[in-house]
């Protein structure tokens, strides 16, 4: 078989770990950055296309055709390509994404996501604002209730955008911005600023969890949870991973929802009782993959053997700490890369 995967730049560990120990499939992966760390363990590299300059899903499908490709595994493009599964059935390549495009819409939304999660016990008190004014009263709703409040946008990924709404002074966020602290009054009135601009925004003023937070790893075929692990941040360099918490119930009944399938993480965190809360539900692969495979857990090889239909589901007991380690490597140069 030979499998792909597009824009594979944050997955090096898992190509490794799928390359040693699946040696009988013909592994290709793809990014956009000729240099990407991937290309170091790719059995074989090819670039993709800048962002902007195709077509991406059409690209994805004419290079799939084009280069023989049995399977592809989709991490860019996901909700496009999700819309031409289709097509790429018609010509015979098989296409493993998280979900079809609705609920990959739904799962990026994250206003949408929580008003979908409406009666859950474990959704954070979420209020989704997108004026000036809603903003403020959300902030006045949540600090009623005696909690620190939080924002985030609607939509983006690797917490981009998040502020604490916690300084104590203007220019608290100046000072240390890497605290992402801000004081409620200094957002409000940039909120306003824009508005004036004609500038719109979508916002989710959330309580601020300042316990622990754990993610939940998941491989699934559609919508049965095959392995399941969570890590759980301990502090800045341990981590626990264990595959007998009751956070994967939880997870698990959302991907049994949501028909989520492949490499898939759910995000929590403690609130200032010790309650778990979900943050939300990412349809990608994430940092535990690679510390599920250091453990024992066989994340990696689980997720290649969905798609090659052979995976076996893991129940094994693991409960384990772990420091993580950066293994400095020597680039490997190579012309092996094409166009």
């Amino acid at each position: 078989m030979k499998l792909w995967f597009n824009q594979a730049f944050s997955l090096r560990n898992i190509v490794s770990r799928i390359a040693v120990e699946r040696p009988g499939i013909s592994l290709c992966v793809s990014a956009i950055d000729p240099e990407s760390p991937v290309r170091d363990v790719a059995p074989e590299f090819w670039r993709e296309p800048a962002r902007g300059t195709f077509d991406y899903p059409e690209w994805l499908l004419a290079t799939a055709i084009e280069r023989g490709v049995d399977a592809l595994v989709a991490q860019r493009g996901r909700m496009d390509v999700a819309g031409m599964a289709d097509r790429f059935a018609a010509e015979g390549i098989a296409l493993h994404v998280a979900a079809d495009a609705a609920t990959l819409r739904l799962l990026d939304d994250k206003a949408a996501f929580s008003a979908a999660l409406a009666g859950d016990a474990m959704l954070c008190p979420t209020i989704p604002v997108t004026t000036a004014a809603a903003f403020e009263a959300a902030v006045d709703a949540i600090a009623r209730g005696g909690a620190v409040a939080c924002v985030k946008p609607a939509t983006g990924i690797y917490g981009a955008g998040y502020w604490t709404l916690d300084a104590a002074t203007a220019l608290q966020h100046l000072a240390d911005p890497d605290a992402r602290r801000i004081a409620p009054e200094v957002y409000a009135a940039a909120l306003r600023a824009g508005e004036a601009r004609g500038e719109t925004f979508s916002l989710l003023v959330m309580e601020h969890l300042p316990g622990l937070e754990a993610s939940v790893d998941i491989v699934a075929d559609r919508g049965d949870t095959l392995v399941a692990a969570v890590r759980t941040k301990l502090d800045a360099n341990r981590q626990r991973i264990e595959t007998r918490h009751p956070l994967i119930a939880h997870a698990a009944g959302l991907v049994a929802r949501y028909a989520l399938h492949g490499a898939v993480n759910v995000q929590y965190r403690q609130d200032r009782g010790g309650a778990w809360r979900i943050l939300e539900i990412n349809t990608r692969a994430a940092g535990g993959a690679s510390y599920c495979d250091a453990v024992g857990v066989p994340f990696s090889a689980t997720w290649v053997d969905v798609v090659t239909g052979t995976a076996r589901r893991f129940d094994a007991d693991v409960n384990v700490e772990i420091v993580a380690v950066v293994h400095a490597e020597r680039r490997r140069r190579t012309d092996a890369a094409r166009g």
